[in-house]
């Protein structure tokens, strides 16, 4: 048995999650050493929303089957998500981190700084692996209907999906995917940015994650001009 690996796998909320867990599954089994798996939310476990327990739960199946100690660390101070994930590694001994490919766009490293860079500046000689966003439009068209374009706009502290004019603050523009056989607007939005695509959840017309939005410096991104799939 080879002890001196320690995996980490870090996720949040979205439809790339189990992909990750499972990368970090097959790497831990291939070299026989422990696998944690962490996630930042914003808030305590029990103020978690039905979606977002959807999230814990299916992750907390997936460790179980590849014998993982899922973590979760509350982001009560508003603290920087590489801080978090570094002090951790630290904490557990962690010798190979996996993080999923960053949403940042361009204009966002000019003015916060790269997660990446940040991250690598904070972890010390520990491996990082980054894991390139699915390609989901392959796999979307079996669960989902046809993209329609929204935008999605700012009110009363949450951000919503809307098909027409709302009096909201405009905030991007994107291609809605709603689940199939869901009398709700619940499924995917893809909003375009300049290193591709971001796919973000959305249950009953309220984006899931919101830290996409809040994190945004630059103007509203711009609506995709092909409204296919």
């Amino acid at each position: 048995m080879i002890h001196h690996e320690k995996i980490m796998v870090c996720v949040y909320y979205g439809p790339n999650g189990e992909r990750l867990i499972r990368r970090g599954g097959e790497l831990a089994r291939l070299l026989q050493c422990p696998l944690y798996v962490m996630s930042v939310i914003p808030m305590a476990a029990d103020e978690l929303d039905l979606e977002q327990e959807k999230f814990m739960a299916l992750w907390q199946t997936i460790c179980d089957e590849y014998g993982a100690t899922f973590i979760t660390k509350p982001n009560h101070n508003r603290q920087k998500a590489s801080d978090i994930i570094a002090e951790t590694s630290k904490q557990y001994q962690i010798t190979q981190l996996i993080i999923g490919q960053s949403g940042q766009t361009r204009w966002q490293e000019i003015t916060q700084g790269s997660f990446v860079n940040e991250l690598l500046n904070r972890i010390g000689e520990t491996d990082l692996h980054i894991v390139a966003v699915q390609r989901m439009d392959q796999h979307i068209v079996e669960t989902h209907e046809r993209g329609i374009p929204v935008t999605v706009v700012s009110k009363n502290g949450q951000y919503l999906i809307r098909k027409g004019e709302d009096d909201g603050e405009v905030v991007a523009e994107g291609l809605f995917f709603k689940e199939l056989n869901t009398d709700f607007e619940t499924g995917l939005l893809r909003i375009k940015t300049d290193r591709g695509f971001n796919y973000l959840k959305i249950s009953q017309g309220k984006v899931v994650d919101a830290s996409f939005f809040l994190s945004q410096a630059s103007p509203p991104l711009g609506l995709e001009k092909d409204y296919g799939q």
